[in-house]
């Protein structure tokens, strides 16, 4: 009796492969397009279907670096069928020249457009940067950008604790602190929660209205009016402000619109509507 041996069709799994990794592809950069900026979910432990915004970049990078090697196998496997693919193709854009230069055209000027930031590109990148920033609230921010990465004395330094009295506030909340290196994002694997949940365990009561804001968080993409609700301080009193520098501004302005205007950068007209001076002022 015989047995029929089938050869197996590496033509078939690189078509299946190239299919299955284009929509693992487009689900992650769904995904990554309203995802958390990176020091937010980083420090809250931002997770989405269970996975981290992190795991989800890895997969994306991950898979978009196979595809390309899996379209090159697909094109070596094909190569006839695609040359005579490109030839009828090629005879044919001849009868469909007007139709050729149109669609570069459209290519062209839609590369142009977005790298120019022109409408209405530009509203697909503001709301999706919108989307991003709406992950962000003031439990959600950490002190400084990837704070997660500090030292305990770094740390320490950052929230204006001292270092000793933030490791006895970390031991009597049930963390072991071995040395001054060890790192806020180690000690928060080794206990199974997010940075984020140490820092509410001992965050001071301090108020810090008047020291500058850290730069990273975001504020281009703030409006005037929630920077103020943000820091509980009146429009009326940012606008003030603001108008004493020289600087006129709408309350639901973007401080990146504001900033570019005065030839700025954000923090500093948050810092200046705040009312919060730089030890350099």
């Amino acid at each position: 009796m015989e047995k029929n041996k089938k050869n197996f069709n590496w033509r078939g799994f690189t078509s299946l492969y190239i299919t299955l990794s284009f929509i693992i592809m487009a689900i992650s950069g769904i995904i990554l397009y309203f995802a958390p900026p990176g020091r937010v979910a980083n420090w809250s432990y931002w997770r989405f279907l269970g996975l981290l915004k992190s795991q989800w970049q890895a997969i994306h990078t991950i898979f978009t670096f196979l595809f390309i090697i899996a379209a090159g196998f697909h094109l070596f496997f094909n190569w006839k069928p695609f040359i005579a693919y490109l030839k009828t193709k090629f005879e044919s854009s001849i009868k469909l020249r007007k139709e050729l230069i149109i669609s570069s055209l459209v290519v062209v000027l839609i590369f142009v457009m977005t790298i120019n930031d022109s409408v209405p590109f530009k509203n697909v990148m503001d709301f999706g940067e919108e989307l991003k920033d709406s992950w962000s609230t003031q439990k959600t921010e950490p002190p400084i950008p990837h704070a997660e990465d500090l030292t305990i004395f770094e740390f320490a330094k950052t929230i204006n604790i001292p270092v000793d009295e933030l490791k006895r506030s970390l031991v009597a909340q049930g963390f072991s602190i071995p040395n001054d290196e060890i790192t806020i994002k180690e000690i928060a694997k080794q206990n199974n929660i997010s940075p984020n949940d140490i820092y509410n365990k001992i965050k001071p009561n301090n108020n810090q209205l008047n020291q500058p804001l850290g730069e990273g968080r975001g504020y281009g993409r703030k409006t005037l009016s929630e920077i103020c609700s943000q820091n509980n301080i009146s429009i009326d009193v940012a606008l003030s402000n603001l108008k004493a520098h020289g600087i006129e501004a709408k309350e639901n302005e973007k401080l990146k619109d504001i900033a570019t205007r005065y030839n700025l950068l954000p923090i500093d007209v948050a810092n200046k509507a705040l009312g919060i001076k730089k030890e350099s002022e």
